[in-house]
C-alpha cells in the first residue's frame, strides 16, 4: 500500500519537477505544508531568496516551491518568475508565462516530504481541514509591499526586453498589467479617500455627540441643582412647621399643666384652711368642772321689785301658772380668770321672784 502511494506521488510530481522554473521571493514569507495559511509552517524564506517554482494551483493563488532541502507552498503574491532571462511579478504575468497547474493531494504529498515531521501523525485531521478549506486556496490576495517590489522587477524586465528588441505579447501583457495596476491603485486611492471622508464624518459625528452629551450633562446639572434647592427649601419649611407645631404643643401642654396645677393648688389651699380651722377649734381651752361659769337667771344689776300678788286669770292647773312666768335671760359671759368665780344670781327664794313663781306667795283658789 505504501509503495503504491509512493508511485502515485512520483507520477504526480514527475511532470512538476521537469517543469520547475527559477523564482525569487520578494519579501520574507513562510513556506507552508499545504496551500493555505492555516497549514503547519515548514520553513521561513527570507526576502530575495531564490526558489524553484514547480507549479501553482488552479487560480494561481498558491504555488509549489522548493527552497534548500525543503518543499512546500508559498502564496504567489510573494513570487517573481523567470521569463526570458528576466524576473517578472508572477500575479501580473501568470497569463503570459503559462505557469503549470498542479494538484494538491495531501496524503501522497505529506508521505513524500513530511513523514518525519511532528504534524504528519495528524494527517487525517489536516486532510479534513484541506477538504473544508479547499475553496479558499483559489482566492488570490495582493500584499502591497510585495507587489511594489515585484512590479518594479517587472518594469525592469520590460525595459530590458525593449532594449533587446523583444516585442509582441509580452510587452502588451506588461502594458496591460501596468494599466490594471494603475486602475487598481486608483481604486485603492479612491477607497482611501472615501475612508478619509468617512473618518471625517465619524469625527464630526463624535464631536456632535460630545457636544450633545455636554449639553445634556449641563442640563442635568441645572435640573439637579434646582431640584436640590427646592428640596432644601421644602425641608426648611417642613422643619419650621415642625418647630412651630412643637412650640404650640409645648405652650398648650404648659397651659394645661398650669391650669391643673392651679386647680390642685386651690384644692390644697382649701384643705389646708379647713385643717387650720379644725386645729384652731381643737386648740381652744376646755373649762374645767369646778371653773364652769354659773349662769344667772336674772341680770346682776336688776333692782329688787316688791312682790305683787296678781290674780290668776286662768283656773287651770298650776302648770298654767308656771307657764305664765317670764322666760329667764341669757347667761352673761364668763369673767376672766383671777376675779373669782361669778355666781349665778337666782331669784330670791321666798318672795324675791315674780308673782306666780314656784316659791312666791301663790294663792290657791
Amino acid at each position: 500500500m505504501r509503495l503504491r502511494s509512493i508511485l502515485v506521488a512520483a507520477l504526480l510530481l514527475a511532470p512538476t519537477a521537469a517543469l520547475a522554473a527559477p523564482g525569487i521571493v520578494t519579501v520574507s514569507t513562510g513556506m507552508r505544508a499545504g496551500p493555505g495559511s492555516g497549514f503547519p509552517l515548514v520553513d521561513r524564506i527570507p526576502g530575495g531568496a531564490r526558489v524553484n517554482i514547480h507549479g501553482c494551483l488552479r487560480g494561481n493563488a498558491w504555488c509549489d516551491v522548493s527552497f534548500s532541502d525543503d518543499r512546500g507552498w508559498v502564496s504567489s503574491q510573494y513570487l517573481e518568475y523567470l521569463y526570458r532571462n528576466h524576473y517578472v511579478y508572477l500575479p501580473d504575468y501568470v497569463d503570459v508565462i503559462d505557469v503549470p497547474v498542479v494538484p494538491f493531494v495531501l496524503t501522497s504529498y505529506w508521505s513524500s516530504y513530511y513523514e518525519g515531521r511532528p504534524w504528519y501523525r495528524r494527517h487525517a485531521y489536516w486532510n479534513n481541514y484541506w477538504t473544508s478549506h479547499q475553496s479558499l486556496a483559489t482566492r488570490m490576495t495582493i500584499d502591497p509591499g510585495a507587489a511594489r517590489i515585484g512590479r518594479a522587477a517587472t518594469r525592469d524586465a520590460a525595459a530590458a526586453l525593449a532594449r533587446d528588441g523583444v516585442r509582441g505579447k509580452g510587452t502588451a501583457a506588461i502594458a496591460g498589467r501596468d494599466a490594471m495596476t494603475s486602475r487598481h491603485d486608483a481604486a485603492i486611492a479612491k477607497r482611501d479617500t472615501a475612508i478619509t471622508r468617512r473618518d471625517a464624518a465619524i469625527t464630526k459625528r463624535d464631536a456632535a455627540i460630545t457636544k450633545r452629551d455636554a449639553a445634556i450633562a449641563k442640563r442635568d446639572a441645572a435640573i439637579t441643582t434646582k431640584r436640590d434647592a427646592a428640596i432644601s427649601k421644602r425641608d426648611a419649611a417642613i422643619a419650621a412647621d415642625r418647630t412651630r407645631a412643637g412650640r404650640s404643643e409645648r405652650i398648650a401642654h404648659e397651659r394645661t399643666n398650669v391650669q391643673t396645677r392651679n386647680t390642685r393648688d386651690a384644692q390644697a389651699r382649701m384643705m389646708h384652711e379647713q385643717a387650720a380651722s379644725r386645729a384652731a377649734v381643737r386648740a381652744q381651752p376646755t373649762p374645767r368642772a369646778h371653773e364652769a361659769p354659773r349662769v344667772s337667771a336674772a341680770p346682776a344689776a336688776r333692782p329688787a321689785t316688791p312682790h305683787v300678788a296678781q290674780p290668776n286669770v286662768s283656773h287651770g292647773a298650776p302648770m298654767n301658772a308656771r307657764a305664765q312666768m317670764p322666760a329667764p335671760r341669757a347667761a352673761a359671759p364668763a369673767a376672766p380668770h383671777g376675779g373669782g368665780t361669778q355666781h349665778i344670781n337666782a331669784a330670791p327664794r321666798g318672795g324675791g321672784g315674780p308673782a306666780g313663781g314656784p316659791g312666791g306667795g301663790h294663792e290657791k283658789h
